[in-house]
């Protein structure tokens, strides 16, 4: 290796790590306040992890299940299982709910820059890394405790190992199948996006494959992974009776939510036009998951997302055309295709839904970007290409500090608290308001703009408890609690409403002082009311 070689790649190295610190950055700093307050999901995935580790059974009582029940229509289990050693170091905090996917968001960063490294060298690799580090999109989910998000490090992992096994690599399938594996156990979609981008990756690169045992025991590797979730499947489909031993528990649910999945005509020409707006409009309503203000790609994207998928249908209709092997990066083609048409099947996709598609669009971007500039040297515009290189980079860059200002000066609003889409803030501030109620009375306390389960893994209620005492409502797929022993939520019992105390938050406190209650303010969130 030459001198100048060696000082082209320690530059190479440099900028990895600059672009590595920025989006480790990025994605740590603030946790416990951007966004601010915990999620009723967030909150009863820690529960459960909580619950246990502690206890050895969830919410409702299994051992160690293979699929949590939670609100009744079910909740993936590996986030919960990442969170215990950060439970166990600092407790029930929302800095050790959120922390494992920080850390995977992080880590994110150089699979990615493998990933294009694999695909087109290093060039290629440091392209993905900067483009992911500073996205939008992948630094909220990254700061977001939810147990679905996790599908996004675990599949890009897997494909990660899946591209060192088609460049050659034959030991890199291991690591292809059992983050594949590991990413069934993140989200329910992943049970046919995993499969599917497999099988196609089998027909596409065929040629790149070898089939020999290590192919056969990697695949049976992956298949044993998927057995309990296959068993439960078999549970709740009625084929086979629920399973509970001392290790491990198949549940079976209340309800499955196999109603969002539709595969009619009509049904999909809607939720392809609905799909596709979201995309182009770069956000939903879910101020914590997307980005209104940059674009959740940022807006100056769309074009260069465009210019990669034509690339990859030019390269398609050419290969094959030519009977030639497809080249390795068409398998972003695969994963967004599959991905793609899995979100038209579901009902009204929302940004966390059809998180496994936003990988491959923002490396859709990449490619766009470098295609854009090789047809500008192909033409011989170097100087052009030059210039609209220093130029993209200069407008993304923009774009980035534009983003870190508006996440920096995000506005807070609890006048209308108890509202998400207005406040801009998830449940916060209510502990301090539960105990000033329990201190006012050892009688019944009636809660309003709280989710059960915050009250729950605040006051470390054990398992049984609720088991015990929780009063049930509502829809089946979304079982709502109406009191928890002494707690009750939102809906009060009239014969004894007189003699409660109340905690609310202060939407509501001109409705208690008219009924002439005493008001008492004890957070910026919620006060107390009492007779």
């Amino acid at each position: 290796m030459t001198g100048g070689q060696r000082k082209k790649i320690s530059a190479e190295g440099a900028l990895l790590a600059l672009i590595l610190l920025a989006g480790c950055l990025v994605r740590l700093a603030a946790l416990d306040r951007n966004p601010l307050g915990l999620h009723q999901d967030e909150a009863y995935s820690a529960y459960n992890a909580w619950s246990v580790m502690r206890y050895g059974i969830d919410s409702y009582g299994y051992t160690r299940p293979v699929y949590y029940t939670v609100w009744g229509s079910g909740m993936s289990v590996l986030y919960s299982w990442l969170e215990m050693p950060f439970l166990a170091l600092l407790g029930t905090t929302v800095w050790a709910i959120r922390l494992p996917q920080a850390v995977l968001g992080c880590l994110s960063i150089p699979a990615v820059y493998g990933l294009g490294k694999e695909m087109g060298g290093r060039h290629q690799g440091l392209l993905f890394a900067g483009f992911l580090a500073i996205n939008p999109w992948h630094i909220q989910q990254s700061r977001f405790g939810l147990d679905a998000n996790l599908a996004v490090p675990m599949f890009l992992f897997s494909m990660y190992f899946l591209c060192r096994y088609l460049n050659g690599k034959r030991r890199s399938v291991w690591g292809a199948v059992f983050f594949a594996g590991l990413t069934l156990y993140s989200y329910a979609l992943t049970w046919i996006l995993v499969p599917a981008v497999l099988l196609l990756c089998l027909i596409f690169f065929r040629r790149r494959i070898c089939f020999d045992r290590r192919l056969l025991g990697a695949a049976l590797l992956l298949f044993a992974m998927a057995v309990p979730l296959l068993l439960f499947l078999a549970v709740n489909f009625g084929w086979i009776p629920e399973i509970r031993t001392g290790i491990f528990s198949v549940p079976r649910l209340p309800a499955i939510r196999t109603d969002e999945m539709v595969f009619s005509l009509s049904a999909l020409k809607s939720r392809f036009l609905w799909l596709t707006a979201m995309l182009f409009a770069q956000h939903d309503d879910m101020w914590w998951i997307s980005n209104e203000t940059v674009g959740s790609y940022y807006y100056i994207s769309p074009p260069f997302i465009l210019a990669g998928f034509l690339y990859h249908v030019r390269v398609m209709i050419d290969r094959v055309r030519n009977k030639k092997a497809l080249p390795l990066h068409f398998l972003i083609a695969i994963w967004f295709a599959v991905a793609f048409a899995l979100g038209c099947c579901v009902d009204l996709a929302k940004y966390h839904k059809v998180n496994y598609i936003h990988i491959p669009i923002i490396l859709y971007g990449v490619l766009g970007l470098t295609c854009v500039l090789k047809l500008l040297r192909r033409f011989r515009w170097k100087q052009a290409a030059a210039a609209g290189m220093w130029a993209a980079a200069g407008v993304y860059l923009v774009s980035f500090c534009c983003y870190l200002y508006s996440q920096a000066s995000f506005g807070l609003h609890y006048e209308h608290y108890g509202n998400s889409p207005l406040s801009h803030m998830h449940w916060y501030r209510y502990e301090e308001a539960i105990e000033r109620a329990e201190a006012l009375t050892e009688g019944d306390i009636g809660i309003y703009g709280l989710n059960y389960v915050n009250l729950m893994l605040y006051k470390e209620m054990p398992p049984y408890t609720y088991m015990e005492q929780a009063v049930y409502s509502g829809d089946l797929a979304f079982r709502r609690v109406q009191s928890i022993g002494r707690y009750y939520f939102d809906e009060m019992p009239e014969d004894r409403a007189e003699n409660m105390v109340f905690v609310y938050p202060y939407l509501m406190e001109e409705t208690f002082r008219e009924a002439g209650y005493v008001t008492e303010h004890v957070t910026e969130c919620y006060g107390v009311a009492y007779r």
